[in-house]
Order: structure tokens, then sequence, then C-alpha cells
């Protein structure tokens, strides 16, 4: 344990997280994972992997890149402990990775795990990583090596937990599990469109504008905030009961379509494809599009086999 003075640096001057002199730890080596923090521990430790030794470093001074100390409230020329710790004691249970625009393979979740066993990561870091094109090369002090002319990925840590707790920094080891988590996925959002939708609630709002207004428009501020591009494809379903004791009273043309539950009743699904395959950026247009389909849905499904001379039983 050693009281440094911290100083910062930008990516500009070098891409190193951690700039420490080799005099002031003459048993560091490359690897070696150390903490820093504030004396009074107000805020969460920072653990850092040491990618780089200088000899002619300022004395009792380290330096640490700037977005980073600014991240964990480390303040400029301030003093802070900095001291060297077993990557056993810091190892995390489990790391979530972002990632998107990439098809994401199972060979390439190894792969990716085996380069990252040993190496020290944080809250919002960027991992660049290559993709299924070519091999992943080993890391050398904690980064990945590039291989000119390959495509390369980026993975950026969301969430880390250890011991139970959600941590800000911390060591991938072999036990680590990694949840490799998509930006630009499939998504599809199933609303049910049961006979519920058309009630009012205690304070007078419809159960389908909840859904819509509520749910549905937090979800799509969350993603934007996350920076997500998912592919978005809404379908509205249900299930209709028809009141009739055998096939033989349905039209020959509606009987096939007709199914039995287990109580014995006759049902039929429909499903209703409001949006598909779309990003949405502009909730307005979609919700305008989707109270449309609300206001026409019951006379729809209710009229859909609806003909000459054909009798329905609901």
């Amino acid at each position: 344990m050693k009281q440094m003075k911290l100083i910062c640096h930008q990516k500009s001057f070098s891409d190193d997280s951690l700039i420490i002199g080799a005099k002031d730890f003459p048993g560091l080596q490359i690897g070696d994972i150390v903490e820093i923090y504030l004396p009074d521990d107000t805020f969460s430790r920072l653990l850092l992997q040491v990618t780089i030794l200088k000899e002619d470093f300022q004395k009792d001074a380290i330096s640490v890149e700037q977005s980073l100390a600014n991240a964990f409230q480390l303040r400029v020329y301030a003093d802070v402990i900095v001291n060297k710790v077993d990557p056993r004691d810091v190892a995390l249970d489990s790391v979530e990775l972002v990632f998107k625009d990439h098809y994401l393979a199972r060979s390439d979740m190894w792969r990716w795990k085996q380069a990252m066993i040993n190496t020290c990561v944080y809250t919002k870091k960027l991992i660049k990583i290559h993709s299924s094109m070519s091999p992943c090369q080993p890391f050398e002090g904690g980064k990945c090596t590039a291989v000119s002319g390959k495509p390369l990925m980026w993975l950026q840590v969301y969430e880390m937990w250890a011991h139970g707790e959600q941590v800000a920094s911390g060591v991938i080891t072999a036990d680590t599990k990694i949840v490799y988590r998509s930006a630009s996925s499939m998504v599809y959002l199933f609303i049910q469109m049961s006979s519920e939708m058309w009630d009012f609630d205690t304070n007078g709002d419809l159960y389908f504008e909840k859904a819509v207004n509520g749910f549905l428009c937090d979800l799509i501020a969350k993603w934007k905030d996350m920076k997500c591009n998912h592919d978005i494809n809404i379908v509205l379903f249900s299930r209709v009961f028809y009141e009739a004791k055998s096939k033989e009273q349905f039209p020959e043309h509606m009987a096939h379509c007709v199914q039995v539950d287990y109580k014995g009743r006759f049902y039929e699904d429909f499903y209703r494809v409001a949006v598909q395959n779309e990003r949405i950026d502009d909730w307005t247009q979609t919700l305008r599009l989707l109270k449309t389909y609300f206001n026409e849905y019951p006379k729809q499904i209710l009229e859909h086999h609806h003909r000459p001379n054909v009798l329905f039983f609901f």
C-alpha cells in the first residue's frame, strides 16, 4: 500500500489506462492488478491492470486516463492509495457485455472469454476484439493484439457482479460467467388483446393506453438511453371463444380453424402484425398506428369469418 499523487492523461497521449513508474513499485510487473482509491474511500475502488512501467516517470505519481478518473470521481492532483491486489480477491462472478450490429456465434463467445481471462474490466470499458472472421489473438498486457486489415468488434462492459453484489470493476477469471447482450436484436413484442384492454382502471385510463403509453414508451426510452438499435416487431393477438356444443354447428369453411381447449370450449386464435422489422426512433407515428388498430380490432376479429348466409356463434 502506497500513497501517490494522481495525474491524468488523455487517450491521445497514451492508450494505456494506467501509467505508473517502475521505480516507485520495484516488485510490480506487467499484468499485475492494482486498486486505486481515495484515502476517505467514499466511492468504488478502481481496479486496473498494469500494462506499462515507465522508468523515467514522475516520482510518487501515477497517471490515469481522464474519462476513467472522472467516472470514479478521482480528482486530479489528489492523494490516492495504490495497492497491489491478488486477482482471486477481486474475481468477478459474472460480467454483462453489450455489442451491436454484429452476428455473434457460440464459438466467438468461447474464444472471447478465453482471451479475456486474467484481465481487468470496469464499467463502460470498451473492449476491442476480433470478430469471427479472424482468429482471436491473445491479450498482451490486457490489450488485444490487432491484426492489420482484419475486422474488429467492440464490446462494452455493462454490469459486473461479485459475491452477490454489483461492483464497478474486477478481474475476469476462468470461473467468471460472461453474458453477451445484443443492442441490435430482432425483438418480438406480443400484446394480448383480451377483453380487459377495453376496460378502465381506477384512474380512468384504458388498459390498452397503459400498455402503450406506459410500458412501450418506457421500453423505447430505455433502449434509446442504452443506444440500442433493435428491429422491432409488434404483434396483436387474442383468443375468441365460441358458444357452441359441437363442431357441426360451425360453417364448413370455419370448422377447420376452430380448436378445443382443456375445458371443452371452442376457440380460435387471431394474430395481427402491427409493426414489422422497424427501428423506432419517433414513437409518435407508431403510437398513432397502434391506436388505429385498437379501434378497429374488435370489428375485424368478430367479423373475420363474416360472409353472406353464414351463422356465427360468439
